[in-house]
C-alpha cells in the first residue's frame, strides 16, 4: 500500500471515529417538563428570591449559589457560580473562586461586584438576611473580577454550607438591583439571573411555566448550552386527588407529591413508565406549638400533647406507612450516629413519643390542666378554657389526615380543638408570624445535628420584622442554645461537636420546644414517557425531590427529552 493511499485510509478512520463520538456524544433537546409539587393556590408574581414565600423554583434554578451541596453524597459540594472556595489558616476568612464567562440572561457579565454587591445588600436590609448569615461576617472584599473574601468576625466552621442553601444565599445582579429603592418589598417582575431557567412565560392562578436562558454558562456534553429542555410548566392543582390523577395519566414528568398506595395508584398505571424513590434522608415533619402562647407556653402541656399522639397511627395511616415514628430528639435517620442515648433515655422517662392517653391525662390533671365548670373540655389553671387550632395546608392529604388523628387524639383526653385547613399561602404566613396556636410543618436536615437545632431553635432567625424565619415556628428559645450552636462552629473538632450536639438533644428533650412526629419522606416520582436523566434508585445522584432548592439545578443539568423536541 503506498503512503499516500495509507495517509487516505487514516483520515478517514480518524473522521469516521469523530463522527461516530459526536454521534454518541448528541443528546435530544426541547421539549417542556410538566412539574407537580403541591402547588394549590395561585403561583404569586414575585421573583424576588429574599421574599418570604417567592413564586417557586426561583432560589436555586433562576438565582444560583456559589456552591450547592449534595445531600445525597453527605454534603459534598458541588460548585456552582464558584469554581472553588478556601478558609484561611485561621479560619476567619473564607475564599470564593468565581467562575469566568457567567453573563446574566440580559447577556451582562457576571463578576465579583454582583456577589459583593449581593452579600452587602443583606447586611443593608437585615430582613432580607433570612439565614442570618451576617450574624458571622465582619466585611465582604472584592479581590479582584474572579475573587471574593468574606472575612468573619468569628470562627464559623459551616459558613460555607450556609452560604451555599439557595434559601439563604442567591446572588442577584448588581445592575439591576442597585437602582431598586426598596429591595425588600421590590415583586422582581422582570427578573435577570444566572440559572437555567429563567424566562417567565406564565405565572397566574393556574400555572407557572420558565423557559431557558438564552445566555445559559453550563454546558452539556453535546457542547451546546444546558438545559436540555426548553421550558419547565407547573399547574396548579386544588389537591392531592387531580394532581395525582395527572400523575397516574402520564401527563406529569417530575413530582414531588404524596400518593396514597402509590404502587397500586401510581407505579401499576403503567409500570414500565412510572417511578418513585423516597430517599431516607429527610427532615423531620414536627408539630409545632405556639409557646408565646398559654398553655403551649407549659411544658408540662407540651409533654402531655406528646404523650397524647398515636404516632403509629400517624406514621400507617396518614403517611401509609412510608415513614415511622420520630424519636423525640428531633433528629431523624441522616443523623442516626448522633443520637444521643441518653436523650432518648431521658425521653423514655419523660413518656414523650409514645402513644399513652391515660399518661397524658394524669399529666394534664398534675399540672391543673382539668374540667373546671364541668363542660366536659379541660381548662387552664385559672379557669379559662382551653380552645385551641391545628392548622394545615389544603390539599395535602397525608398531613390533613394525620391532624386529623392527632386532633381526635386531643380530644380524647379533654382537649377542646379543631382543625384549621388553610391555603398554603395563609398556612405559611401564620407559622413566620405567630398566628397560630399549633401546626404540622417541616424541619431542616443536615449532615450533622447543626442543622436541624439551628433552624428551629436560634434566637438570631427571629428577624427584624418580626418574622420567624428557618423552622423557628413556636419561638422558644434560650441564651444556652443560642451559644451552644455558636460553639459548635467554633471547632473543627468531632468529639466537642458531639458534646455540644448531645447537649442540645437532651435540651429537646427536656424542653418539647415542637414534638417530633416522623421523618418526612423525601417525596419523588418520575415519568418517562417524554424526558429520561432523572435520579434512579440505582442511580441515584441527588435527591430527586423538585422542592429541592439545592437540587434541582443539579437534575436539569442531566433529563432530556427521549427523542429531539427542538421547535416542537
Amino acid at each position: 500500500m503506498s503512503k499516500k493511499l495509507l495517509l487516505v485510509c487514516v483520515l478517514l478512520a480518524l473522521t469516521v471515529s469523530f463522527s461516530v463520538t459526536m454521534a454518541q456524544d448528541a443528546v435530544p433537546r426541547g421539549g417542556t417538563i410538566v412539574v407537580s409539587e403541591g402547588q394549590q393556590a395561585a403561583h404569586p408574581n414575585n421573583f424576588n428570591p429574599y421574599a418570604p414565600d417567592p413564586t417557586r423554583w426561583t432560589r436555586g434554578t433562576m438565582y444560583e449559589s456559589l456552591t450547592l451541596f449534595n445531600p445525597v453524597e453527605g454534603g459534598k459540594p458541588t460548585h456552582w457560580l464558584a469554581t472553588g472556595y478556601e478558609y484561611s489558616d485561621d479560619l476567619m476568612s473564607l475564599t470564593y473562586t468565581l467562575r469566568e464567562g457567567v453573563k446574566w440572561s440580559d447577556g451582562e457579565d457576571f463578576n465579583a461586584d454582583d456577589v459583593v454587591f449581593t452579600f452587602n445588600m443583606l447586611k443593608e436590609f437585615p430582613a432580607m438576611d433570612r439565614g442570618a448569615i451576617w450574624q458571622y461576617i465582619d466585611n465582604v472584599e472584592k479581590v479582584d473580577d474572579y475573587t471574593v473574601t468574606v472575612h468573619l468576625n468569628q470562627v464559623y466552621t459551616l459558613l460555607h454550607e450556609l452560604i451555599g442553601n439557595p434559601d439563604n444565599l442567591t446572588i442577584v445582579p448588581e445592575h439591576v438591583w442597585s437602582s431598586v429603592e426598596d429591595p425588600v418589598t421590590f415583586t422582581n417582575p422582570e427578573p435577570v439571573a444566572t440559572g437555567m431557567l429563567t424566562e417567565v412565560v406564565a405565572v397566574n392562578e393556574q400555572v407557572l411555566e420558565l423557559c431557558k436562558n438564552p445566555n445559559y454558562w453550563q454546558m452539556g456534553t453535546d457542547g451546546k448550552p444546558l438545559p436540555y429542555i426548553d421550558c419547565m410548566r407547573m399547574p396548579v392543582y386544588p389537591g392531592n386527588d387531580p394532581a395525582n390523577f395527572a400523575a397516574a395519566n402520564g401527563e406529569l414528568d417530575y413530582i414531588g407529591n404524596f400518593i396514597p398506595d402509590i404502587e397500586a395508584t401510581f407505579v401499576a398505571a403503567d409500570p414500565e413508565h412510572h417511578f418513585y424513590y423516597f430517599w431516607p434522608g429527610g427532615a423531620v415533619v414536627q408539630l409545632y406549638v405556639n409557646t408565646t402562647k398559654a398553655p403551649f407556653n407549659d411544658v408540662a402541656f407540651r409533654r402531655a400533647l406528646s404523650m397524647a399522639i398515636d404516632y403509629d397511627s400517624v406514621a400507617n395511616i396518614g403517611m401509609y406507612g412510608y415513614t415511622t415514628p420520630a424519636n423525640s430528639t428531633g433528629l431523624g435517620p441522616r443523623n442516626e450516629s448522633w443520637y444521643n442515648q441518653a436523650a432518648l433515655d431521658k425521653a423514655a422517662e419523660y413518656g414523650l413519643s409514645k402513644y399513652d392517653a391515660e399518661a397524658a391525662k394524669a399529666a394534664l390533671d398534675a399540672a391543673g390542666y382539668v374540667d373546671a365548670d364541668g363542660d366536659n373540655w379541660r381548662d387552664n389553671p385559672d379557669g379559662s378554657p382551653i380552645n385551641f387550632k391545628v392548622q394545615v395546608v389544603n390539599g395535602w392529604t397525608d398531613w390533613v389526615t394525620s391532624v386529623q388523628i392527632m386532633s381526635q387524639n386531643f380530644q380524647d383526653i379533654g382537649l377542646n380543638n379543631t382543625i384549621d385547613v388553610l391555603d398554603f399561602g395563609v398556612w405559611f404566613a401564620n407559622l413566620q408570624n405567630g398566628s397560630f396556636d399549633t401546626s404540622i410543618g417541616w424541619s431542616t436536615a443536615g449532615n450533622t445535628p447543626y442543622d436541624f437545632y439551628r433552624a428551629v431553635l436560634y434566637s438570631p432567625l427571629i428577624g427584624t420584622d418580626g418574622l420567624a424565619n428557618g423552622q423557628l415556628r413556636g419561638r422558644w428559645t434560650s441564651e444556652e442554645v443560642d451559644t451552644l450552636l455558636e460553639s459548635f462552629v467554633q471547632t473543627a473538632d468531632e468529639a466537642e461537636q458531639r458534646n455540644i450536639s448531645d447537649q442540645l438533644q437532651m435540651i429537646y428533650v427536656e424542653n418539647v420546644p415542637a414534638i417530633p412526629l416522623f421523618p418526612g419522606p423525601t417525596w419523588y416520582e418520575y415519568t418517562t414517557h417524554r424526558f429520561v436523566g432523572w435520579p434512579t434508585v440505582e442511580d441515584y445522584y441527588v435527591q430527586g425531590s423538585p422542592w429541592c432548592a439545592a437540587c434541582r439545578p443539579i437534575v436539569l443539568t442531566r433529563i432530556h427529552p427521549i427523542e429531539d423536541m427542538t421547535g416542537q
